[in-house]
């Protein structure tokens, strides 16, 4: 083989295995993103280190959903229901209902904690970060899981997404028995 076939032979080689290399690459993040979320958890705020809760841990439909301290109570914990890649419905261990918007979902509507449905109003997708925090939109909008304010108690509303410490979720593994 010529000096010059085999340097061509090489040329093609190297960029069969770039062009992989690439392929890999590109890939990698579509397979973080699509690992399915398994377990119970507190959803905890980035900034505040406050959860979501079911206000007073009250059971009744239409209950506000709001931020609260970290504890690790059935009240603070969610079962993840996976409906679709990286969609979900969440089961609150100790009330048994979800949350959705307690209005047509739009930028300040709060959300209000209802029995569990087949209802997009109930589905949300969990966008992995880097930091591997979440942005949590419901489905189908543009609309963000969002502070209303920084104190205890404060609602969760709906958002579009603009305010990264206020619209960053990590999530918190927990099992409480109480």
């Amino acid at each position: 083989m010529s000096q010059v076939n085999k340097y061509l032979l090489k040329m093609i080689v190297m960029k069969k295995q770039t062009l992989i290399a690439i392929m890999i690459m590109m890939l990698v993040p579509l397979v973080l993103s699509a690992q399915e979320i398994k377990g119970r958890f507190a959803i905890q705020n980035i900034q505040t280190g406050k959860n979501l809760r079911p206000y007073e841990a009250g059971s009744a439909d239409g209950n506000r959903i709001v931020l609260y301290n970290h504890v690790e109570w059935k009240c603070m914990t969610w079962d993840f229901i996976l409906v679709k890649d990286a969609t979900y419905q969440l089961k609150n261990r100790f009330t048994g209902k979800t949350f959705q918007p307690s209005a047509k979902p739009a930028d300040g509507v709060n959300l209000i904690q209802k029995p569990l449905a087949k209802d997009s109003l109930q589905y949300w997708i969990f966008e992995k970060q880097a930091d591997n925090s979440y942005f949590i939109r419901l489905k189908g909008t543009g609309l963000y899981i969002s502070l209303s304010g920084k104190d205890t108690n404060s609602d969760i509303v709906l958002k579009p997404k603009k305010d990264k410490l206020m619209q960053s979720w990590k999530l918190v593994a927990q099992d409480p028995s109480m």
